[in-house]
């Protein structure tokens, strides 16, 4: 009779351990892809915001007399680099030409260079709220990752702490993106 009762008190915590484990799994599971769709609309947003940048690199030529105040910005097209290092060089091309519209009046009565910023300020609208879907998931997965039992979880099935997009470029452990 202990036998049985040994034997059915294994099973039921190995049951609860499985179920446990594919609970954990499905949860961990929902904030990466969660996680995977925001990466999805920030590399296709700052592609666009990219071709936007050259868009309005050509009605700043025109405007400023031919001068390319905007050839370092466009040339990362052809470079292999991260998302989050062309996210913070195109920010560094949008204050470029945030200080040329000051500088150069007639760029605001352009209309094609209205046209692209307003474009360029849109597409950035969306970046902000994708790279804050994704921080805000890898905010709740980070945390699982890090109570019991979804770190024996994490650790069997691969999952890892995620950096968050553009916030100094560290996960709250100070680990790097």
């Amino acid at each position: 009779m202990n036998f049985y009762v040994i034997l059915v008190f294994l099973f039921a915590l190995i049951a609860i351990a499985v179920l446990v484990y594919f609970i954990a799994v499905t949860k961990l599971k929902k904030y990466n892809e969660k996680m995977s769709k925001a990466e999805e609309i920030i590399d296709t947003k700052l592609n666009e915001k990219l071709e936007i940048i050259i868009s309005l690199n050509g009605s700043i030529k025109k405007v400023t007399g031919k001068k390319d105040y905007l050839k370092d910005y466009v040339s990362i097209r052809d470079l292999i680099i991260t998302n989050n290092e062309k996210d913070l060089k195109l920010d560094e091309a949008v204050k470029l030409i945030n200080d040329l519209m000051t500088d150069f009046d007639n760029l605001n009565k352009d209309n094609d260079f209205i046209k692209n910023y307003k474009l360029l300020r849109e597409t950035d609208e969306i970046l902000i709220a994708a790279k804050n879907l994704f921080n805000q998931n890898a905010i709740e997965s980070n945390k699982l990752i890090k109570s019991f039992p979804y770190n024996v979880v994490a650790k069997l099935a691969k999952y890892r702490i995620r950096g968050f997009y553009n916030s100094n470029n560290k996960t709250d452990d100070g680990e790097t993106f």
